[in-house]
């Protein structure tokens, strides 16, 4: 799934767009705009992300179809629709087709394209093969990656891509038999290393924040964690002033926690996590229907539970989403690389 955006502040009428969204958009809606907009730089960034939602909906054919048009686009994102092809071509069975499709394309790299887009192209390759289960091809593409990142790319992003990639390359390592070497028992020591401090996070944050509600009797559950939208979010912590300090300073923090309680639910047990986006004035307007006390805190558990239960499924996310996916929080990056980023999980 491509960025959705690159910042908080849109600069093009994709973008725009997106920043208009209340939540994530629909396939169908990227698509309209895509249609409307033919011939836009951003036209095959708008189906990829079309494709990817419909990949989430597992409508693998409708998801080729949109993936195809993307790569028939002029544009840099014409290059990620490939990597959505090869995928959907696994998941429909079609092998050769999809080893041919990822030959044309590193062909198409080596010859055309460095930098970022690059960068960008291979770590989703990576990704979507090792979601395939086809590993040896992962790690092809992982190496070459790398390859890439020591011979031609400097900088912060070619830094980060490395990590990503060498963290990557253990695993599919070690999936595969091949002993590690230096640089993968390096990257696997600073995985758990990240790993162990977020796990003390956890721990003090769900010590002094609110508990999770679970069942003494053992019963199945669903977890459901309440979103305010990130444009309430000021409005949300002048309302509740004795809830700042858990909701944190800034919407990144928040998201943070909020993702905390999401995962506490999922290892409580959880047969579902629901995450809920909801506004200020939803949540106003269902307090005087229901006559409820809109400052107690037991007041927003129940309107985050009715919400979730009510109808609301263009609002409602099970967590977690797809990890090429757009992000919870609408920070416009991709699941993997925002909220369910290794350091984070």
């Amino acid at each position: 799934m491509t960025e959705l955006a690159a910042s908080d502040a849109p600069t093009t009428a994709y973008g725009t767009f997106l920043g208009t969204q209340r939540g994530e958009p629909s396939a169908a809606m990227c698509e309209r705009w895509a249609d409307e907009h033919a011939g836009d730089p951003e036209e095959p960034r708008a189906l990829v992300d079309a494709g990817w939602l419909t990949v989430r909906k597992g409508e693998a054919e409708g998801a080729l179809s949109l993936f195809r048009r993307a790569a028939a686009c002029d544009g840099e994102y014409r290059l990620d629709a490939h990597v959505g092809i090869v995928g959907q071509l696994y998941a429909l069975g079609r092998v050769t087709e999809a080893e041919h499709t990822q030959e044309d394309l590193r062909a198409h790299l080596d010859a055309e394209h460095t930098g970022e887009a690059r960068l960008r192209v291979i770590d989703d390759m990576v990704e979507t093969l090792t979601e395939a289960g086809r590993y040896e091809r992962a790690l092809e593409w992982c190496q070459a990656g790398l390859d890439r990142i020591t011979a031609n790319d400097d900088g912060l992003q070619a830094a980060e891509y490395r990590h990503m990639l060498l963290i990557d390359r253990g695993f599919l390592r070690g999936e595969l038999g091949i002993e590690l070497d230096e640089d993968d028992l390096a990257a696997e020591a600073e995985a758990n290393a990240s790993f162990a401090e977020f796990r003390e996070e956890l721990r003090g944050a769900l010590s002094q924040g609110p508990s999770v509600d679970v069942p003494e009797d053992g019963e199945a559950f669903d977890g459901i964690v309440l979103r305010w939208v990130r444009e309430d979010f000021a409005a949300v912590r002048a309302r509740w002033l004795e809830s700042t300090a858990h909701y944190g300073d800034d919407y990144d923090t928040y998201a943070e926690r909020l993702q905390r309680e999401a995962r506490a639910y999922s290892e409580a047990g959880a047969a579902r996590v629901r995450m809920v986006s909801a506004t200020l004035t939803e949540f106003e307007a269902y307090t005087d229907r229901q006559g409820r006390d809109g400052d107690a805190a037991e007041t927003r558990r129940s309107f985050g539970e009715w919400y979730a239960l009510t109808g609301h499924p263009e609002r409602v996310l099970l967590w977690p989403p797809a990890r090429n996916g757009p992000c919870w929080c609408d920070s416009g990056r991709k699941y993997k690389k925002c909220c369910g980023a290794p350091a984070k999980n």
